[in-house]
């Protein structure tokens, strides 16, 4: 598991991100950007624009997985780390909070400035801002013992002008992001996300991620998606990122995800009438279903799947009717 993170953290196509739903941070880097890996035993990465590291713990389970995307042809994927929830637990600070100096930063020049819990009261991740500014700073204080989502409280629009650095972290990685905050679009590479709406859900993660209860994602692994590139825009499909992918989910899948999809292709290849296949009738199986569709019609190009993904895929029914592929 650690030379799979080892070696994507080398890889400028695959991505990782932590934090909770509605709250996360995210980190990238560039194929001609400056990357500086730690000399002092850490792993991780460092750019301009933001860096990660990774804790080595034991009991960490890995779990593969794929999600449908609005499109009828393609998908998402990611393996996320996890670790039980007694394990995950941190803070969980729920008011603003001055940490003092930020002794754990990446990089020595900031481990003066001062870090601030912004306080979401997330229980297994800590969202934190630092700053040597000495005006954000007293304002930062000022706020302490307050609820930065609260009505009325003035240190988002604050942040959200001054743009100090973010540090996000779990029991298994910390994320820092250095670059300015987007304000009308997210930035390339490292940036973050508050959505209070999301927040306010007090889910750890999305509905669509299949981990079990008492399981809790501290680091997520995007790999190069195979129809996807690292903007999220189409491309020709790469039959090498789908397989290099297909071997983490043989290794940390979910079984019964993987026995739907294994049955999905083998009566595709049967060409079997969608009348005549089971999909099942949980949702993980009903997803398995669906996504082996795109998958098979990616790898078998000649295969008409119109009638399957009619039958099963109902992003296909409802916007693509009519699209063979």
């Amino acid at each position: 598991m650690w030379s799979c993170i080892e070696n994507s953290l080398q890889r400028p196509e695959d991505s990782w991100s932590l934090g909770s739903f509605g709250a996360i941070a995210e980190f990238s880097w560039a194929a001609d950007e400056e990357i500086q890996s730690f000399d002092d035993g850490r792993t991780g990465q460092i750019s301009e624009r933001g860096g990660i590291v990774c804790y080595p713990l034991q009991n960490v389970r890995p779990v593969a997985y794929e999600t449908l995307r609005k499109d009828s042809e393609t998908w998402g994927q990611a393996v996320a780390f996890c670790l039980p929830e007694k394990e995950a637990v941190r803070a969980g600070r729920g008011i603003i909070s001055e940490l003092g100096r930020d002794k754990a930063a990446l990089l020595p020049q900031h481990r003066d400035h001062i870090l601030f819990d912004l306080g979401l009261g997330i229980r297994f991740a800590d969202f934190c801002v630092r700053s040597d500014n000495g005006i954000l700073i007293e304002q930062l204080r000022a706020a302490c013992g307050s609820v930065l989502l609260a009505a009325g409280n003035p240190i988002m629009p604050l942040l959200l002008q001054a743009s100090p650095h973010r540090v996000f972290e779990t029991n298994l990685a910390r994320i820092e992001v250095y670059q300015p905050i987007g304000i009308e679009k997210s930035p390339e590479g490292p940036h973050t996300h508050v959505l209070p709406k999301l927040i306010a859900q007090g889910r750890a993660f999305s509905a669509n991620t299949p981990i079990n209860t008492g399981l809790l994602p501290l680091l997520t692994l995007h790999p190069a998606n195979p129809c996807r590139d690292t903007l999220g825009k189409r491309k020709s499909f790469d039959a090498n990122a789908y397989a290099q992918f297909q071997m983490l989910m043989e290794r940390w899948g979910i079984e019964e995800y993987q026995q739907q999809k294994n049955t999905t292709f083998a009566a595709l290849t049967r060409n079997s009438e969608p009348t005549e296949f089971d999909s099942g009738h949980a949702r993980l199986a009903r997803l398995a279903t669906r996504i082996a569709i795109r998958q098979y019609a990616h790898l078998h190009s000649d295969h008409d799947v119109l009638a399957w993904r009619q039958a099963f895929d109902m992003t296909h029914h409802k916007r693509h009717e009519g699209n063979p592929r």
